[in-house]
């Protein structure tokens, strides 16, 4: 029978210390409110002080210097860092066994690296190249002359369009499209003519591109993801873009062609850039906000247009007041009418 995980064993693995029982042990992780008398649960957010009074969780992972009453705690500097490195402790990711299956297709002149897996139904192209222990899954698609990375891995339904290459260690979700045509035409009286998109795709290592998301070969040259960047679920990246180092793009965040993105800069959701633009180092895009302009280094805006976020925070408070400021505009039309309309009659008599 599984005995578990001691929480002294825990707290070392990620840099925390016990307050409590080193000795008790848990065997997962849970929420708040379901976690039971053998799992830890974690507390990470003020708002959820209730909860975490009333979880019946063996033990609860927090922040320095908060306090539990009788309980037992895992204390760490950054809990929510704490908390992957315990998941991952307690839930090690699986990997397929090595070897390519059956209903797979592998090109001739293709070369795989030790120890990779291809899925049912996968498609590897020529000349394509997979490092070490890289993952293709069932129905995924590595085209003529891709290059994928050591210990990648490709989900299920997956596409690398002709010359992508993709970084080590990445994780490409399921459905993501690599490579594909940007979106490029020339239009001459009302016809649309499509621009052959003959550049490529570049992902570098450590990235993560989550479900259905889009990113476009460049017309020439490089379509280029940064090392560490991580991309959520349906996002598009167009044709040209170059997004810097460990980057954050929320879901339905799009960035149009040929937009220079700089190092750690963060779109929150639904959020989008217009073409040619540069975003500078750090930057941050409010949630929904639209860019038209060049971003500096570590601003954040918000809006649409996207100004300064402090900015329109004000404009929006103020709108908040335009129906009382609108009601007190029409009394004061209304006053003056009335005076108007006094001082009128007092000059004709």
């Amino acid at each position: 029978m599984d005995e578990g995980w001691r929480l002294e064993d825990l707290a070392r693995a990620v840099g925390g210390r016990v307050r409590g029982d080193p000795d008790r042990r848990v065997r997962g992780v849970a929420t708040l409110e379901d976690a039971r008398g053998d799992e830890l649960s974690f507390f990470t957010n003020p708002r959820y002080r209730g909860a975490a009074e009333a979880s019946r969780a063996g033990a609860i992972l927090v922040g320095a210097n908060v306090r539990l009453e009788d309980r037992d705690l895992i204390e760490a500097a950054e809990p929510y860092l704490a908390l992957a490195g315990i998941l991952e402790r307690l839930h090690p990711p699986r990997r397929p066994a090595p070897g390519v299956a059956r209903e797979a297709y592998v090109a001739s002149s293709a070369r795989l690296g030790a120890e990779v897996s291809i899925g049912p139904f996968a498609v590897i192209g020529e000349e394509a190249r997979l490092g070490d222990r890289a993952v293709v899954g069932p129905g995924a698609v590595v085209g003529d002359g891709c290059e994928l990375g050591d210990d990648a891995v490709l989900r299920p339904g997956a596409v690398l369009y002709p010359g992508t290459r993709v970084g080590a260690r990445c994780l490409i979700h399921a459905g993501v499209v690599l490579g594909a045509d940007g979106f490029g035409f020339a239009t001459s009286r009302g016809v649309h003519r499509k621009v052959p998109q003959l550049g490529r795709v570049v992902v570098e290592d450590d990235v993560e591109i989550g479900a259905n998301s889009a990113v476009d070969r460049a017309m020439l040259g490089e379509t280029r993801i940064g090392r560490g960047t991580k991309i959520d679920d349906l996002v598009m990246v167009a044709h040209g873009v170059t997004i810097g180092p460990d980057g954050l793009f929320a879901a339905q965040s799009g960035i149009a062609g040929s937009t220079r993105i700089g190092k750690g800069a963060t779109f929150a959701g639904q959020s989008g850039a217009a073409g040619h633009l540069r975003i500078g180092d750090g930057a941050v895009i409010a949630a929904k906000s639209a860019v038209f302009a060049d971003v500096g280094d570590r601003a954040v805006v918000a809006g649409i247009p996207a100004i300064d976020h402090r900015a329109w925070k004000r404009a929006q408070a103020q709108a908040k007041a335009l129906p009382e400021l609108r009601a007190r505009v029409r009394a004061l039309e209304t006053r003056i009418a009335a005076l108007e309309a006094g001082a009128a009659k007092k000059g004709e008599s």
